[in-house]
């Protein structure tokens, strides 16, 4: 474990921070827990484990961030601090459906069909999602990019191609490596074993 995650590519503050995000959207909360201790020795904040750990509910829903919770709580009593420091970046809000539809048009070459059905047939959904979706994902505390790799680790433990696609294209857009895709796959070696890069 020590080599894994040993600052590469990625640094141990970096991976540390990404396996507690992974461990929450897998709801294995021991193994959650465990990476909390070593994210804050590394010098991860309680800020930060929990805006990444907020990240993963666009992909995993709220059942990642009722594990996140233990996570955070433990990173509150190992540091003593329960408040945030942070001044996030304020973010606009979808008011319509064509604003929504705007901004799916500037992330993906084409609106992908997962979007358009929302359009066509959950447009409240549609509305909801795609605020969450910004929201979540904005740079703060954490950055957008280290988001995108844990929404690339999540996916890719679970063989999931639509989701490994889309924030693997995205995390290479903000300047995601061949060595850095390759740190996220021995993360995710660790995590659920070979059969998390077999085919990918």
């Amino acid at each position: 474990m020590h080599t894994l995650l040993n600052d590469s590519h990625l640094s141990k503050k970096e991976k540390s921070l990404l396996l507690v995000g992974l461990f929450a959207a897998r709801r294995e909360e021991q193994a959650m827990l465990h990476f909390t201790e070593v994210a804050v020795e590394a010098g991860n904040t309680v800020q930060e484990i929990a805006e990444l750990i907020s990240a993963a509910i666009i992909s995993r829903g709220i059942p990642a961030w009722l594990s996140g919770i233990e996570a955070i709580t433990m990173a509150i009593e190992l540091t003593g601090k329960a408040e945030s420091t942070i001044e996030l970046q304020s973010v606009s809000s979808f008011s319509n459906q064509q604003e929504c539809i705007s901004y799916y048009q500037s992330e993906f070459e084409q609106l992908p069909k997962w979007i358009a059905y929302l359009v066509d047939f959950a447009p409240d959904t549609l509305l909801k999602y795609s605020n969450l979706r910004t929201t979540s994902l904005r740079d703060g505390g954490v950055s957008r990019y280290l988001k995108e790799l844990l929404l690339y680790a999540i996916n890719l433990c679970d063989q999931y191609p639509k989701g490994i696609d889309i924030h693997k294209t995205n995390a290479i857009q903000m300047g995601a490596t061949d060595d850095v895709l390759k740190d996220i796959r021995t993360i995710c070696i660790y995590a659920v074993g070979i059969q998390a890069v077999l085919k990918y």
